[in-house]
């Protein structure tokens, strides 16, 4: 199996936090989710866009563009979440399908027959205080709520909050932030 890509962060701290007070958090710390990435384009032609997804999701991301924006590091946070097996060639396609229904320009792009490329993608999560504790999941490639990861994310925090402080995904000063937000 090849490494993992690692997706470089464009947005830093700062423009995180700034994204996430206006979204009602009170708190944010960088993570990094494990996804699949599938390439999208014409039949025999070069990817044109890439489908980011895990086998769970029931709602994929699109990036538009020919190549990954990767870095040469890996994930340089604590809190690495790994989202789990790549999705079916089926899951696919009716991930791709969804994906079509909202963005019709892209009906001739399909599912290129190449094996998903294994990614860490950079977030930003943010924690609310209310009523109840809620948890929000930001891009940290466009600063974009990513609503179709908080499952992954909430599973990743609680087998981080379960492991306990031999867990390799907890980072430092989030713990508390976990066991309310999980």
């Amino acid at each position: 199996m090849t490494e993992r890509l690692t997706l470089a962060r464009r947005i830093d701290e700062d423009m995180a936090k700034r994204r996430l007070q206006r979204l009602g958090a009170t708190a944010c710390e960088p993570a990094w989710v494990s996804l699949w990435a599938t390439a999208l384009g014409l039949p025999k032609g070069t990817p044109g866009a890439w489908l980011l997804c895990a086998k769970e999701m029931r709602r994929a991301l699109l990036l538009v563009g020919t190549e990954l924006p990767t870095q040469v590091e890996e994930p340089s946070s604590a809190l690495n979440i790994d989202s789990g097996l790549p999705p079916t060639p089926e899951a696919l396609n009716r991930l791709w399908l969804w994906e079509r229904m909202g963005t019709p320009r892209h009906w001739r792009i399909q599912v290129l027959d190449s094996a998903p490329t294994p990614i860490w993608l950079p977030c930003w999560l943010g924690y609310a205080r209310g009523r109840q504790h809620r948890l929000l999941v930001i891009s940290g490639l466009s600063g974009e709520p990513l609503p179709m990861l908080k499952p992954i994310v909430l599973k990743g925090l609680q087998q981080a909050y379960r492991n306990g402080p031999e867990s390799e995904t907890k980072s430092s000063g989030a713990s508390e932030r976990r066991g309310k937000a999980v």
